[in-house]
C-alpha cells in the first residue's frame, strides 16, 4: 500500500459531511491514472447512479439512528428507506446489534438530551450572574433588574426552547418495549432483505482472519480491536465478510451506508474524507469483482432527496451531522477510556509482580532471620563472633523491614490502581452506552 503524504493541517475536518463534490473527468481518465480510482472522491453524478441503482447495505447505527431523530426527520428518512426497499440487503451482525441496541439508543439519546439541557439551564446561570456583576461594576443608571430584564427573556427563551426539544420527543425505552412505530416500518422495509450471517461452520475462522487483520492493521474493524463485548471488537469485520459474500453472490455493486468514519474504512487525507479505503475497494473487486462505495449517512440522504425525487429537508440533514458530530466526540473519548484502561492494566500487572517481589523477600529475609536469631541462642557465642552474628540479624532485620515497606507501597499503589480502573470502566461503559 503506497504510503499516504504528510499533510500541513494538525486536524481533521468535515470527515463525514460530503464524500462527493470532487470530480475527475472522463477527460483525465488514461494511464496516469488508471487503477488509482480509488484515490479521488468519486464524481457526483458516480455517486448518484450509485444511489440509484447498487445494492444498499445499512450499517447499525445508519439503522439505530430513526431512534434518535425528531418524528419529522425519522419520516423523512424511513421514506427514503421505503423508496429503496427492493434493493437494501441488511447483514445478519447489523440485525443482531441494531435488537440488542435499540433500546439502549434511546435511553442514551434521552440521556444526552436531558445532559444538554442541564448544561444549557447552567450556562444561562452563568450568564445571568455575569450580567448582573456587570451591570453593578459599571454603576449603570436606573435599576440593574430593568438593565438585565431584556438578556434575561432572550436566554428565558432560548431555555424554553431546549426544554421543549427534550419534552417533545415521543420514544422512550418503556414506550418502544411493545409497541415500537419504527420497528413496524422496518420489518415491512427488512422483510426478506436480511442475511444468514457467517456460518456456524466457518466461525472461527473468520474470526481468526479478524484477528489477523487486526494485528496487521488490515481494514476494516481495527480501529474496535480489543474492545469488550462478545464479538472482541471483530463485529466490523463480520459484516465485511458477510458483504463480501452476497457480492459475491449476487454480482450486485455495494453502497455501504454508515455513519462510522474512522480511518479503518475511510481513506482520510489532509483532514478530507477521500472515499472508500482502497483496500476495500480493491478486495471487493477481487472477490466479487463488483463496485463498491461507502457513504456517510448525511451525504446518502442529501443526494438521496435529488436523485429518489423524496423529500428531505435540511433539518434531517442537520440532525444526522449533529448526531456525527456527537459520535466523533465520544468514540475520541470512547478511545482514551480504553487506552487508559489498558495503561491502568499495565500498571496493575507490574504493580503485581512488585508484590510477589516483595513477598517473596519478606519470606527470604523471614527465614534467614529465623535462622540467624536460631544460631545466635544455640550457640556460646563471645566477643568477635558474637558481634557478627548481631550483625546478621540486623542486616535481615533490615531486609525485612525494606520487604515489609515494599509490600505495603505496592498493596497502596495497586489499591488505587483498582479504583482508577474501576472508574475508567465505568465512564467507558457510559460513553458506549451514549456511542450507540
Amino acid at each position: 500500500m503506497r504510503p499516504a503524504p504528510r499533510c500541513s493541517t494538525d486536524s481533521l475536518v468535515d470527515r463525514d459531511r460530503d464524500l462527493g463534490g470532487g470530480k475527475m473527468s472522463d477527460y483525465h481518465i488514461g494511464t496516469f491514472t488508471s487503477g488509482y480510482e480509488e484515490f479521488w472522491r468519486r464524481p457526483q453524478n458516480s455517486i448518484d447512479d450509485a444511489i440509484r441503482s447498487y445494492s444498499v447495505v445499512l450499517d447499525t447505527n445508519a439503522i439505530l439512528n430513526l431512534y434518535r431523530m425528531n418524528t419529522s426527520a425519522r419520516d423523512e428518512y424511513l421514506h427514503v428507506l421505503e423508496k429503496i426497499a427492493s434493493r437494501i440487503w441488511i447483514p445478519r451482525k447489523v440485525a443482531d446489534e441494531f435488537h440488542r441496541n435499540r433500546l439502549s439508543s434511546v435511553d442514551s439519546h434521552i440521556r444526552a438530551l436531558e445532559e444538554k439541557s442541564k448544561s444549557v439551564e447552567n450556562a444561562a446561570e452563568t450568564l445571568r450572574t455575569a450580567l448582573r456583576d456587570f451591570a453593578r461594576l459599571r454603576s449603570l443608571g436606573g435599576s440593574v433588574k430593568a438593565y438585565v430584564a431584556p438578556f434575561n427573556e432572550s436566554i428565558s427563551q432560548i431555555t424554553q426552547v431546549v426544554k421543549k426539544e427534550v419534552k417533545d420527543f415521543d420514544l422512550s425505552p418503556g414506550k418502544i418495549i411493545s409497541d415500537d412505530p419504527i420497528l413496524e416500518r422496518l420489518a415491512v422495509v427488512f422483510d426478506g432483505r436480511v442475511g444468514d450471517g457467517v456460518p456456524p461452520e466457518k466461525q472461527k475462522e473468520v474470526r481468526t482472519e479478524a484477528e489477523r487483520r487486526c494485528t496487521e492493521k488490515i481494514p476494516p474493524g481495527y480501529k474496535d480491536a480489543g474492545k469488550r463485548g462478545e464479538d472482541g471488537g471483530y463485529g466490523d469485520y463480520f459484516i465485511w465478510w458477510e458483504v463480501l459474500d452476497y457480492a459475491k453472490r449476487t454480482n450486485l455493486p455495494i453502497l455501504f451506508v454508515s455513519t462510522d468514519v474512522k480511518e479503518d474504512w475511510i481513506r482520510i487525507q489532509c483532514g478530507l474524507s477521500v472515499g472508500p479505503r482502497p483496500e476495500l475497494v480493491q478486495e471487493m473487486h477481487e472477490i466479487a469483482n463488483v463496485q463498491y462505495f461507502h457513504l456517510s449517512l448525511a451525504a446518502f440522504l442529501t443526494r438521496a432527496a435529488d436523485v429518489l425525487e423524496v423529500q428531505v429537508s435540511q433539518e434531517t440533514i442537520d440532525q444526522v451531522n449533529q448526531r456525527s458530530d456527537e459520535q466523533r466526540r465520544l468514540k475520541r473519548d470512547l478511545e482514551k477510556a480504553f487506552a487508559r484502561a489498558r495503561e491502568l492494566d499495565r500498571e496493575i500487572e507490574s504493580t503485581y509482580g512488585l508484590l510477589k517481589e516483595a513477598e517473596q523477600r519478606r519470606l527470604l529475609a523471614d527465614a534467614r532471620l529465623d535462622g540467624a536469631r536460631s544460631s545466635a541462642t544455640s550457640a556460646d557465642l563471645q566477643g568477635v563472633e558474637k558481634a557478627a552474628h548481631m550483625a546478621e540479624i540486623e542486616h535481615f532485620e533490615e531486609i525485612w523491614n525494606d520487604a515489609i515497606s515494599m509490600e505495603s507501597a505496592a498493596r497502596e499503589k495497586l489499591h488505587y490502581l483498582e479504583v482508577q480502573r474501576h472508574e475508567t470502566m465505568n465512564t467507558f461503559e457510559v460513553l458506549k452506552a451514549l456511542a450507540e
